[in-house]
Order: structure tokens, then C-alpha cells, then sequence
């Protein structure tokens, strides 16, 4: 390989890398430019400069003015590509390949940019776009524990010009000439980088809201898991048969257990979709990506808890053909009235005296969570935080349900019948809990995805679904007063 093809090879291994976003090169490409230029180095060694030539013969003149020309014109051509000044070149007599190599040189020292004099080095695009996610967040008023470096100086920074900024990251060179509009139109995509800062910072709103949102419905629910949006039939464990005295050297008797059907499990799709106006963009409103993704992840949330207090007070039919408080389940307190000493032990009663399906077995089912409308929490909560009977006169009858009881309260219970303010629930644990709210493979969170806006309307939209199913799955496990 001659001088001439060693350092053309070492332009295109640069050109490559300023040609992929300005990255770095990479392990393989700076040992081959430094192999190629331990042989230049080694070709110049061998080969130094000639004395000066002979003062040409007036018919060789032509010549040399011809090669000057061809020299001061590539140089130019060389500066003026990488910005550079090429007259201190032409006046010193460098050659045209020193000119490049001197190039080439600096292009490898320099080839990552330096927005804001904050990054440095080949991951600048994510760094840059970790601090003003940050920065954007504590521009809204979120807590960021650990701002990435950088995000202080970044939170001051307008919707548009950060925009601008990482336009310019990724190449285009007159982001800070473009209007509003034109960033919008051409450059602002879903797979630009201030999208996905847009995006991300929604995201952990979005996420913090849905996590923070006022409800009730996990403090005592069963969760579940569904992998598809197939019905599952689920069965329900029966009996099984006594334990046989056996007689010395007699047998062992054999026995099927017995087993019912039990709900039928389905996970149903929700969604909505919102979007940043061009307004919004332009009048830097940042309070959008502050209240707009928290009010629908709130809304998605409050949506599982009220469809689960609906469920419950409006006594649905289940698999058995029957509602699910019925008398046939023996889970409906025949004393009416509020939360008392002897409401609570009817209750428990009928907690305990459940039996298992297809037999005579008593299950002795526990009673752990006493559910109640808003209209009755302050009674409940001194019922079963006082260590005497609220109802005795004589303060020497302890309450023998002191801290027996987890009071859950919502106000969905309120309106969720005619009679809502005045019926209450007694319930068992989690693990035997009347309901179940089953997720897509277990993902309780729901999916934001930016999108691209359809053809005529400028902004940014999001799209937000969650897959769950809320089914009643036992009635043995929970006991209700109509509350008259």
C-alpha cells in the first residue's frame, strides 16, 4: 500500500465515524489508523525530504506553478470543509498531505460535540437526555432524589429550546433558525430525542400518580395473573373423605375428593388516549406534563377500585346460578343495624361455620377486615379501637373485639346501592379474599406509548391501556349486613 492510499484509508475510517452521528471510533478502527500511521511514520523515516531542487530550467516553470496551484487549491478545499483557515498553511509551505494528516488529527481529538460545555465522550445523547428529564421534572415540581449531572443548569430551559438542543445533537445544524412550526412539522418525532425526553418525563409522572392514586381495593383483594384474554374456568377444592379406622392387617379404603366449578376469570382491556396540543408546545406549558398523565393514571387506578366496591355491593350472579349474598350461602347477617359487639359476632359466626363444598366439614374461616362507607368509619374505627364495649354502660365489659379487626373504608361503597351509607362487609384475609383482580401476566401498571399524531394535527399523543379483570371468587369468605 503506498503513502498516498494509507492516508486516504485513514480519512475514510474518520469519515465513517462523522458520518454515523459523530461517534467515537471504535476499538478496532483506532488500531488500524494507528497501524497505518506507524507505517506512514516509518515511509517518511526512510524516505526524508530531498535537498531542494535545482532552480528549474525556464521550460520546467510551467510546471512548478501548475503543481502550486493544484496545491493551494486542495488545501483550500480541505479547510474550508472542516472550517479551518488554510492561508498559515499555504504560506508555510505545507504539503497537502500534512495538511490532512494535521486534519485527521484534530478530528479524532474532537470528535464528539459539547452542548453546553456539560458532556463529553460518545454517550453525550443519553446523558444529556437523563439531565433534562431531570431537569424538567423538578422544572414541574417533582422530587428527583439523584438529578443526573447536569439537570440544575438544564431546568430553566423553555419546551423550545430544548427542543433546538437536541436537534442539534443530532445534526441539524440550523435547529436554533427553525420556527416553531417547522420543528414541530419536520423534526419533532416520535423517535426524536426531545420526544422521548417529553415522553420519559410523562412516563415518571404517569407512573408516580398511578402508584400514589387514593384507593382501598389492594388492602384487601386477592391479585392474580392471566397470560391471554381466554376465559379460565378455575375449580374450587370440595372434600375429601374421613380418615377410615383400620383394623390390623385390613386395608386401606380408596377415595376420590370431591371438587366443584368454580368463576370463570377474564381479563378485559381499558384505554384512553391524550395528547400535548401545538399550543401547549409553544406556550412552554409545562404544567401539561405536571397534571394531564397524573389525572389518567389516577383515572385508571380509581377505575379498578370503584369496579371493584361495584362488584361487591351489586351482588352479582355468579357461577352457581345464585348472587353472590344469598341464603343459600348463609353469608347475610340477619341482625341488622350498625357495626357493633353483636353485629360482629354474628359475623364471625357465620364466617366460622362455613362448610366446604360438597360436605360437612366446617371451614372455620377467620374474620379479618370489616369493610365500611365512609358514613360509618369514625364509628367502626372507635368500635374496634376502644378495649370496652361502646354499647355497655358499665366500663368494666371489655370489647373482645379491641384491634381484631383492619376497618377499610371508600367512598365507593357509598354509592354503589340506594342503601350504600348504611350496608357493611366482613371479610377474611387476602389469601381468601371474595374477589379477584387478575392483570396480564401479573403487569400492574398500565402501558403508555407515545405515538406519531395522524396527518394534520400537530402536537404529541399517548396512548394509555391496562388489561385486568376483576371476578368474584369465593362467597364462603365474606359476610354482609344490609345495615336496616
Amino acid at each position: 500500500m503506498t503513502l498516498e492510499q494509507m492516508l486516504a484509508r485513514q480519512q475514510a475510517i474518520v469519515d465513517a465515524a462523522r458520518a454515523e452521528n459523530q461517534r467515537g471510533l471504535t476499538t478496532e478502527e483506532q488500531t488500524e489508523f494507528d497501524q497505518l500511521q506507524s507505517q506512514i511514520d516509518s515511509i517518511r523515516a526512510a524516505n526524508p525530504t530531498p535537498p531542494a531542487p535545482p532552480i528549474p530550467a525556464p521550460a520546467d516553470n510551467q510546471r512548478t506553478i501548475e503543481d502550486e496551484r493544484q496545491r493551494t487549491l486542495e488545501i483550500t478545499t480541505l479547510c474550508r470543509e472542516f472550517g479551518l483557515e488554510a492561508d498559515e498553511h499555504i504560506k508555510a509551505g505545507d504539503s497537502v498531505d500534512h495538511v490532512r494528516k494535521m486534519i485527521l488529527e484534530k478530528q479524532i481529538k474532537d470528535r464528539s460535540p459539547q452542548p453546553s460545555g456539560i458532556y463529553l465522550g460518545k454517550d453525550e445523547r443519553d446523558k444529556f437526555r437523563d439531565a433534562v428529564a431531570d431537569g424538567l421534572a423538578l422544572r414541574v415540581g417533582m422530587s428527583v432524589e439523584k438529578p443526573n449531572e447536569g439537570a440544575e443548569q438544564l431546568r430553566n430551559l423553555s419546551l423550545r429550546e430544548i427542543a433546538k438542543e437536541t436537534l442539534r445533537i443530532e445534526g441539524v445544524n440550523n435547529a436554533y433558525r427553525l420556527s416553531d412550526d417547522e420543528l414541530l412539522r419536520q423534526h419533532l418525532t416520535p423517535t426524536s430525542l426531545f420526544t422521548n425526553i417529553i415522553d420519559q418525563t410523562a412516563r415518571t409522572v404517569f407512573q408516580k400518580a398511578y402508584t400514589d392514586a387514593q384507593t382501598t381495593y389492594q388492602h384487601w383483594t386477592r391479585r392474580g395473573t392471566l397470560t391471554d384474554f381466554r376465559p379460565t374456568k378455575t375449580y374450587q377444592v370440595g372434600t375429601a373423605g374421613d380418615l377410615l379406622l383400620v383394623s390390623e392387617n385390613g386395608e386401606l379404603k380408596h377415595d376420590d375428593p370431591n371438587g366443584v366449578e368454580g368463576p370463570t376469570r377474564q381479563l378485559l382491556t381499558y384505554g384512553r388516549q391524550f395528547s400535548m396540543s401545538r399550543q401547549a408546545f409553544i406556550n412552554d406549558d409545562v404544567s401539561f406534563i405536571e397534571t394531564i398523565p397524573a389525572l389518567y393514571a389516577q383515572s385508571a387506578r380509581l377505575g379498578i377500585n370503584r369496579l371493584v366496591y361495584q362488584t361487591l355491593a351489586n351482588n352479582p350472579a355468579i357461577w352457581d346460578g345464585k348472587t353472590l349474598f344469598h341464603a343459600d350461602h348463609n353469608n347475610i347477617m340477619e341482625t341488622g343495624g350498625a357495626p357493633s359487639v353483636d353485629t360482629l359476632s354474628e359475623a364471625r359466626r357465620l364466617l366460622r361455620k362455613q362448610k366446604a363444598p360438597g360436605g360437612d366439614v366446617k371451614l372455620n374461616i377467620p374474620a379479618r377486615y370489616l369493610l365500611v362507607p365512609t358514613s360509618m368509619e369514625t364509628r367502626a374505627g372507635q368500635l374496634i379501637g376502644s378495649t370496652v364495649d361502646p354499647s355497655q354502660n358499665n366500663p368494666n365489659i371489655q370489647n373482645p373485639f379491641y384491634n381484631q379487626f383492619q376497618v377499610v373504608s371508600d367512598a365507593e361503597l357509598d354509592d354503589a346501592t340506594v342503601n350504600g351509607e348504611k350496608e357493611w362487609y366482613v371479610m377474611s384475609d387476602k389469601l381468601r379474599s371474595p374477589i379477584q383482580v387478575d392483570f396480564l401476566n401479573g403487569k400492574d401498571m398500565p402501558t403508555i406509548v407515545m405515538k406519531q399524531a395522524p396527518a394534520g394535527q400537530l402536537g404529541f399523543l399517548w396512548d394509555i391501556y391496562m388489561d385486568y379483570g376483576v371476578t368474584v371468587v369465593d362467597y364462603q369468605t365474606v359476610v354482609k349486613n344490609d345495615g336496616v
